[in-house]
C-alpha cells in the first residue's frame, strides 16, 4: 500500500523522535502531496516541527481490518498562504521484504517471556532486535527448532508497559555457550516500532560520540 492511498480525513497517531526526544502526536490526512501526504500541523515540545526523519504510524483499513505500518522517510513543514501544514513522505514497512534483510540490529539484553507453538512457556533474554527480526537466549536446554512459532512479551523496565512481538524461529546458534535462536518478525506493533526507534537513536548517538572522541584524540596526537 502506498502512503498516499490512505483516505483523506483519516486520523493517524504518529510516533516520532524529534531533537532526541520521543513524542506521540495526532494528525489528520488532508490530501495527496506528490508521492506523500499533506497533514495537519505537528507540534512537539510546544513548538512547530521543522523537519523530522525518524517517525512511523499505523493505519487500519476499516473494511478489511488489516493494519499497515508506515515508516516516514521525512516529515517536513510547508506553508500555504500563511498557514502551517506538514508533508510526510514514506513507505509501508513490509517485514519480510528483501530490502529488510540487512536491517541493522540493536543490542538490548533485557528479560522477556516467550510462548513457543502456543504451549511451551519460557523465560528468555532478548539479545538484540531490528526492524526485521530479533534473537533470544533460551538457556542450555532450549529445545527450540527452526520453524517454531513464537510470541514474545517484554518491557523496557519493571514499570513499563509490556510489548508483544510474534515471529518464527529461523536459526539456532550459541551465545557464550547458551542456546540462542534467531527469529523473523511476523507481526509488529507501534509500541515495538517506537522501542526500535529509541534503540536506533541510542546507537547513532554512541556512534557520534565515538567519532567525536576519535577526532579529538587524533587532534591531540598530531
Amino acid at each position: 500500500m502506498k502512503i498516499y492511498d490512505i483516505p483523506q480525513g483519516t486520523k493517524i497517531t504518529i510516533n516520532l523522535v524529534y531533537k532526541r526526544t520521543h513524542y506521540t502526536v495526532e494528525a489528520t490526512i488532508l490530501t495527496k502531496y506528490g508521492n506523500g501526504i499533506l497533514i495537519t500541523p505537528l507540534f512537539c515540545g510546544g513548538g512547530l516541527i521543522d523537519i523530522c526523519t525518524n517517525a512511523h504510524f499505523e493505519y487500519e483499513d476499516p473494511y478489511s481490518g488489516r493494519k499497515h505500518i508506515f515508516q516516514a522517510d521525512s516529515i517536513s513543514w510547508v506553508d500555504f498562504s500563511g498557514a502551517d501544514f506538514h508533508v510526510i513522505d514514506g513507505r509501508e514497512v513490509v517485514v519480510n521484504s528483501e530490502n529488510q534483510r540487512k536491517a541493522e540490529r540493536y543490542m538490548v539484553q533485557i528479560m522477556g517471556n516467550a510462548v513457543f507453538n502456543g504451549d511451551v512457556f519460557r523465560s528468555v533474554i532478548v539479545h538484540d532486535i531490528s526492524m526485521r527480526g530479533f534473537s533470544l537466549m533460551v538457556g542450555k536446554h532450549g529445545n527450540v527448532s527452526v520453524g517454531d512459532k513464537i510470541k514474545l512479551e517484554f518491557s523496557k523496565s519493571e514499570y513499563s508497559t509490556k510489548m508483544v512481538l510474534e515471529g518464527v524461529v529461523v536459526r539456532n546458534f550459541l551465545i557464550g555457550g547458551y542456546e540462542a535462536v534467531g527469529c523473523e518478525i511476523e507481526t509488529i506493533s507501534p509500541a515495538v516500532m517506537s522501542f526500535i526507534m529509541e534503540k536506533k537513536e541510542e546507537h547513532n548517538k554512541k556512534k557520534e560520540e565515538f567519532v567525536e572522541c576519535d577526532a579529538l584524540g587524533s587532534s591531540f596526537g598530531k
